[in-house]
């Protein structure tokens, strides 16, 4: 199946900084109409200025997606607007690091609001113009680490595998009635966005993404692919499929292969000063920004995804391959 980008209807939550934002400009390159959606209304407004010069048409829409009358209202007037939605693309989130006993109650349910229900909120909101036109597509991104854990981090990986889960029960449901709307949902590796300087720390110091750190541009260009080219699961970069085969093949072992040998807790703390502010139960101020203060470490592509992920066919096509040859050496082994 492909879907041409140009002239699709697409709503963008999280649009004021990051993969949101990145996703956003792409799109409006391509020709989209765009309705951006977060709570910070200056780097929105910065934002749509910059859609309409790269030729693109946008709406911006101020919404707060841990509340459902607030993302209900921006489906309704992107519709309003553009006349349907044809895909939307969950991006907002948030982060609280710090071990389990240091967080608050009230930090943990808000993390898992902005992250999970935001995006079971986005989904819903989406289904509910999508199936009177009957057509469209959710791209949600979620991360590596809804497939393996790692320490520091826990509600925003509770919240990342909740959305990896419910993603996945949708898109059986659709399945199943034959509809030919389509859910796909991305795995992130590390990626250098603001979000780490926008998160409420409790280490003591600013926290960082666990190397190998990718460009938001790596992921943004896999959502347009999976906008274009539906599937159901994405994995971007060749870090978070390193996390994710350590999974797989090692679960028992991964706890201490991430903490001994990969270092998680120690390579998740900066050598820099927490400045006490973040954008857990507000908005972040500015104008907004793709990328973070990583760039100097961020590889600007992951030829793994471009190659394999965004190819499902080949990955088949290997693990075939790979079948046969493991199936020929036993037989050889044999005589």
């Amino acid at each position: 199946m492909s879907r041409p980008i140009r002239d699709q209807v697409v709503v963008v939550t999280g649009a004021s900084s990051g993969v949101g934002r990145e996703t956003a400009l792409l799109l409006a390159e391509k020709g989209a109409r765009i309705a951006l959606a977060a709570r910070n209304e200056e780097a929105l407004h910065t934002l749509e200025t910059e859609v309409t010069r790269l030729g693109g048409t946008a709406l911006s829409q101020p919404t707060d997606v841990a509340e459902w009358e607030q993302v209900q209202g921006l489906a309704r007037d992107t519709v309003e607007r553009f006349g349907r939605i044809d895909t939307w693309v969950n991006c907002a989130a948030t982060a609280v690091y710090g071990e389990v006993h240091q967080l608050s109650a009230e930090e943990i349910t808000q993390a898992i609001r902005v992250i999970l229900l935001g995006q079971i909120y986005g989904m819903k909101a989406a289904l509910e113009q999508m199936r009177p036109q009957s057509q469209g597509g959710i791209v949600n991104v979620a991360s590596a680490l809804a497939v393996q854990a790692v320490p520091l981090q826990a509600p925003y990986v509770a919240a990342k595998h909740g959305i990896l889960g419910f993603a996945e029960s949708l898109r059986m449901e659709l399945e199943h009635e034959g509809s030919p709307i389509t859910v796909s949902t991305l795995l992130p590796s590390s990626i250098n966005t603001p979000l780490f300087e926008h998160a409420r720390s409790k280490l003591g110091v600013l926290p960082q993404p666990v190397p190998p750190i990718y460009q938001p541009r790596v992921v943004a260009d896999a959502v347009l692919r999976a906008i274009s080219h539906p599937q159901p699961r994405m994995v971007v970069g060749g870090g978070g499929k390193m996390l994710e085969l350590v999974h797989r093949l090692a679960p028992r072992s991964a706890a201490t292969l991430l903490l001994r040998v990969g270092k998680t807790v120690e390579k998740q703390r900066t050598d820099r000063p927490d400045d006490g502010s973040d954008n857990l139960f507000t908005a972040s101020t500015g104008p907004g920004a793709v990328e973070g203060s990583f760039g100097q470490r961020a590889k600007s592509t992951s030829l793994y995804t471009t190659a394999l992920e965004q190819h499902p066919g080949r990955i088949r096509a290997l693990l075939t391959a790979g079948g046969l040859l493991g199936i020929t050496a036993l037989r050889r082994g044999r005589r």
